[in-house]
């Protein structure tokens, strides 16, 4: 495996996440959160960021052994395993979970989106970065 590619994947989606959630949906998504009670902070920022990373990091690792035991060489088609994981793995476990905690479906559609498209760019990145 290519550790390098590996961190490099992870960081964008790591900075995919950032863009979405600060940039582009951050109010949209706050507002939802707090409908469904929650209260959100900013104390322990850091640790959630390293956190994060973390877990980018893992979906990276394992979207990079899935590339390689698929035998996938081009971007087309790490694009296709990424839309197939983001869809069938990602989205798939926040529909349950939002659906007994009942969040707000604009929540659940940023979040899932999020997610698909982040695990889009790691198949992109690690089917021609090996």
């Amino acid at each position: 495996m290519n550790w390098i590619a590996i961190i490099c994947a992870a960081a964008t989606y790591w900075v995919l996440g950032a863009i979405w959630y600060m940039a582009l949906f951050g109010k949209i998504w706050a507002a939802g959160i707090e409908q469904h009670g929650v209260t959100l902070q900013r104390s322990g920022m850091a640790a959630k960021m390293i956190g994060n990373f973390i877990c980018n990091l893992v979906a990276a690792a394992i979207m990079s052994r899935l590339i390689a035991r698929t035998g996938i060489i081009d971007v087309g088609h790490g694009v296709k395993l990424g839309a197939g994981v983001g869809l069938g793995f990602c989205a798939t476990a926040l529909t349950i979970q939002y659906l007994w905690e009942a969040k707000p479906f604009k929540v659940w559609l940023i979040d899932a989106s999020h997610h698909f498209f982040g695990c889009i760019a790691l198949g992109a990145i690690l089917s021609v970065w090996r």
